[in-house]
């Protein structure tokens, strides 16, 4: 499994609007299986409440301060990039 970070930093008067998540599945065509652009506001409100509520949430070990620190600190790109070779599937998460 690889991980790669690709941060740029926000142009002055750009801060990122939407969070972009995409998993492409290699056994199927490499075509996407998932693909959504959401507001970087939903983005926050989700994460203060998937992490009140979901005790799956409450156990990974996710540092979703650092997380919410990156999207709010303005800087767009890609934040990770998830290859598992054992499931052919690629996750990537961005912001712009």
């Amino acid at each position: 499994m690889a991980v790669q970070q690709e941060i740029k930093p926000a142009e002055s008067d750009k801060k990122p609007k939407f969070l972009h998540v995409k998993v492409v599945d290699h056994s199927k065509e490499a075509r996407p299986a998932v693909n959504i652009k959401m507001p970087i506001s939903v983005v926050k409100w989700g994460m203060k409440m998937a992490q009140t509520f979901s005790p799956e949430m409450k156990e990974t070990k996710v540092d979703w301060d650092a997380v919410a620190a990156m999207i709010e600190s303005g800087d767009i790109g890609k934040i990770v990039e998830v290859e598992d070779e054992g499931q052919q599937k690629t996750v990537e998460v961005w912001v712009e």
